[in-house]
């Protein structure tokens, strides 16, 4: 009989978290009887249930009251239900992916005596989302729960010394770095076919460069910042080859459209305006079509984990242009795949794109080196070799105690 294994997801939206884990989950369900419980998604999100079609083999089952936003009464609500399913299907390994259910979830595995518990950071709250109050009440609230979590997955360096080091969450030796993987033949497949299709609908033609930046449109994810260098962008000679794409929806996104229209650049969330400067694409289901559609990639967050979209980005041969914050630098070659930018300076952010707008031939050899590093450091089958062997280990090390 297999272990059973209980993996616990904030919500099954488009994201890094779930581009992740559901594959992982996937290339174990072999090893493992696997249930995924998952909560439910924000109002300006899009969920997606083709993981569900395509993962024969492993039970999905939500919790409505497990939500993004801090709520006593959802949170107790969520954890006597974890508890409970729990109890019934009594887990051999808990395992919790990102910071509501890392929290709901850990105290339900503790409270339900679940013998593996392990937590994967694949970013933190430690500051850029709350107050400095609510702010230090989470870190106080992670160095608890570490004392029953039985492993902390980070994913990198930077996240390590973060944990580790500076917020002081749990000793290093019961935290292990997992970097996250991609499968690099899927992300490849028919790419010219792919890049065609998004620049035709888009009416982009071929000496054309695309800017994206992907991911949810709220306040940590600074997109007035990708604003502020647009404007500066189409301040200079390239403004007639350049469009940008905000890949992505939220919250912040009204604020974006009216300051773009203060700025008179041309915005439009309908494909067909061919004169619009800066596209709102909303969610896009294949982010792999828009990757190869693009010629740049940009991130300009004030707090990341290890952001997906750099790694897919390299892996679909496009240079990148992103803020030193949490586990950035650990994604990319600074200097040969792409920019790291200190203290999001907007200067030199454009100077940086500036150059890659320019010289095709340096996005091109950029491009290059980030494929093969990413290629090298990201790899899926290392990554599910490296969780097969942590679950065994901790199984084996409850039986022998």
């Amino acid at each position: 009989m297999k272990p059973s294994l209980l993996i616990i997801l904030n919500r099954l939206v488009l994201g890094g978290q779930l581009i992740d884990t559901i594959p992982l989950a996937n290339s174990l369900k072999d090893e493992y009887d696997i249930t995924i419980v998952y909560g439910e998604k924000e109002k300006d999100e899009q969920e997606i249930t083709d993981f569900m079609r395509n993962s024969n083999g492993i039970s999905f089952q939500k919790i409505p009251s497990l939500k993004k936003s801090i709520n006593p009464l959802h949170d107790v609500i969520t954890i006597l239900t974890l508890r409970k399913i729990m109890k019934k299907s009594k887990p051999a390994i808990v395992h919790t992916h990102g910071s509501k259910p890392g929290a709901d979830g850990r105290l339900a595995a503790w409270l339900a005596n679940v013998p593996v518990i392990i937590h994967t950071f694949h970013g933190h709250l430690f500051h850029s989302y709350y107050n400095k109050l609510v702010s230090s009440s989470i870190v106080r609230l992670e160095r608890f729960l570490s004392k029953f979590t039985t492993k902390i997955i980070v994913l990198g360096n930077r996240q390590q010394k973060e944990i580790c080091g500076q917020y002081k969450i749990a000793k290093p030796e019961k935290v292990k770095i997992i970097p996250l993987g991609v499968n690099e033949a899927a992300y490849n497949k028919n790419a010219d076919e792919l890049r065609n299709n998004f620049r035709c609908i888009y009416h982009l033609q071929e000496d054309d460069v695309a800017i994206g930046i992907i991911g949810r449109i709220v306040p940590v994810k600074n997109h007035q910042m990708f604003i502020d260098v647009i404007v500066k962008v189409l301040q200079s000679s390239v403004k007639d080859k350049v469009k940008f794409f905000f890949v992505g929806d939220g919250y912040s996104r009204k604020g974006l459209e009216d300051h773009l229209a203060k700025a008179a650049i041309a915005w439009s969330n309908n494909k067909v305006n061919t004169s619009a400067k800066v596209i709102f694409t909303s969610w896009v289901t294949s982010v792999t079509d828009v990757l190869h559609g693009l010629d740049i990639v940009t991130l300009t967050s004030l707090n990341e984990g290890t952001p997906l979209s750099l790694i897919e980005a390299q892996i679909c041969r496009k240079p990148v242009v992103a803020t030193d914050v949490g586990g950035v630098r650990d994604t990319f070659i600074n200097n040969e795949s792409g920019f790291l930018i200190n203290n999001h300076d907007v200067t030199e952010f454009t100077g940086k794109l500036l150059l890659l707008i320019q010289n095709k031939e340096l996005r091109k050899e950029m491009g290059k080196k980030g494929h093969k590093f990413a290629k090298e450091n990201f790899s899926k089958q290392v990554e599910v070799n490296a969780f097969r062997k942590l679950y065994a280990e901790c199984l084996t090390s409850v039986k022998n105690k």
